[in-house]
């Protein structure tokens, strides 16, 4: 019976597909190289790549490091990083205006490489919006946090629990104005984008609400008061502040301190929402 031998041809391709790539990475960081550098380097087809490396450029990644081409330490994460430009040119200049150039340009990257992980806008618009999930906001984690410290028989009164909520919610419209801004940047363009978006944001305070009726139930907060308008007027102040910046600064309370701003905002809720028992005085 005759072994059979592997084709000449094609192991020497893969070889001449590692060597290309290596060269190239010589040069140039391994994820802005695109297959087209590589196939173009190694006088081959796109075809003929996928043949020996199925799994794309992470297959090739893979077999790079085994053959000692490619270091196995961790890289900056490029994904990342152009998700993170694409929101900043997202509320720079707009969805409609925003360029694959100026994405590329405002992460550091080729337009190649963009394209590699990204083929157009309405890509980088879908990742951008499941790397926005709000289980991972500020806000998300400081409930997340509060729960747990109830379970374990923490006590937290009302005012440590308004402060700490409130204190996350200045932190988001702060450091993440670009993505608080998103939405709006969606709403006619994106429409159904900028729905889905806002569900999310009002499905991540619903815990929020969901105390705040609790301690309705309880005969603390006053029963008069809507639990999720309670609520956005905790997020209103700040939320002025990520939309409309420039207006933001001419404002009295502009010049507030994070502290200061929480605890102003904490005191005015409190006193309009606690309940005070009237009493009859005889004489």
């Amino acid at each position: 019976m005759t072994e059979a031998r592997p084709d000449k041809g094609k192991t020497n391709g893969k070889a001449r597909l590692l060597e290309a790539a290596c060269t190239l990475a010589q040069h140039s960081s391994f994820d802005e190289i695109t297959i087209d550098e590589i196939v173009k380097a190694a006088r081959l087809s796109k075809p003929t790549f996928y043949y020996h490396f199925p799994g794309g450029k992470e297959e090739l990644r893979t077999e790079l490091t085994r053959c000692g081409c490619l270091h196995d330490t961790p890289t900056p994460d490029t994904r990342e990083s152009i998700l993170e430009a694409t929101l900043r040119v997202f509320a720079r200049s707009g969805v409609s205006a925003a360029t694959m150039e100026d994405i590329a340009a405002e992460a550091g990257v080729s337009r190649g490489a963009l394209c590699w992980h990204f083929h157009c806008k309405d890509d980088l618009l879908k990742a951008l919006v499941e790397h926005t999930s709000p289980s991972y906001t500020p806000v998300r984690e400081e409930i997340d946090q509060i729960e747990q410290e109830l379970l374990n028989g923490i006590s937290l009164d009302d005012k440590t629990i308004l402060r700490r909520l409130v204190g996350a919610f200045y932190d988001v419209f702060t450091s993440d104005s670009d993505l608080a801004r998103l939405p709006v940047l969606l709403l006619h363009t994106h429409p159904e984008v900028a729905h889905l978006l806002a569900n999310r944001i009002v499905k991540g305070r619903r815990k929020i609400t969901e105390y705040v009726r609790k301690r309705q139930e309880e005969g603390s907060f006053r029963a008069d008061i809507d639990a999720s308008f309670f609520v956005q007027i905790i997020v209103t102040p700040f939320a002025m502040r990520a939309f409309c910046h420039e207006l933001y600064n001419f404002l009295p309370f502009a010049q507030f301190s994070r502290e200061q701003a929480i605890e102003q905002l904490v005191e005015l809720l409190l006193h309009g929402m606690l309940r005070r028992v009237s009493t009859l005085c005889s004489s």
